[in-house]
């Protein structure tokens, strides 16, 4: 499951670094990291040094990644549509809405909960991260 996630999160959006893949796939970097090798030595990802900064790291599909999404993408379309099945679009819309806000309560609500739950420690970060980017773009 955590190997389609980077895969699925890497063809929405290529050349990701880790911590943008660990917000996308919601994993810890730890877990991540040995997933992406992982992918890698199976001819799926590949990781590249960014153009801007060497230090940055870039995570791409390879065409072995492209095809083996492709292939695996309409089976998890029908899982995704049976998973909702009988749920109205307006239901699943309040049910999207509730959970993004109890995320983000948690995520910036919660600094109590610091070092419970290793995922919200990387989802502070990656927070912190683009409220940065923000107010420097």
């Amino acid at each position: 499951m955590q190997a389609w996630r980077i895969l699925a999160a890497l063809r929405h959006e290529d050349h990701q670094r880790l911590s943008d893949l660990a917000s996308h796939t919601g994993a810890e970097l730890s877990y991540l990291s040995r997933a992406v090798v992982a992918l890698e030595e199976r001819g799926f990802l590949r990781r590249d040094a960014s153009a801007e900064d060497k230090r940055n790291i870039h995570m791409s599909l390879t065409p072995a990644g492209r095809a083996i999404v492709a292939e695996l993408a309409p089976r998890a379309w029908d899982i995704e549509r049976a998973s909702v099945s009988g749920v109205s679009p307006e239901e699943l819309a309040a049910t999207l809405k509730t959970l993004r806000a109890i995320f983000s309560n948690l995520v910036d609500g919660c600094q109590g909960a610091t070092g419970v739950n290793r995922k919200l420690t990387v989802a502070r970060r990656v927070r912190s991260k683009e409220i940065q980017d923000e107010t420097e773009a």
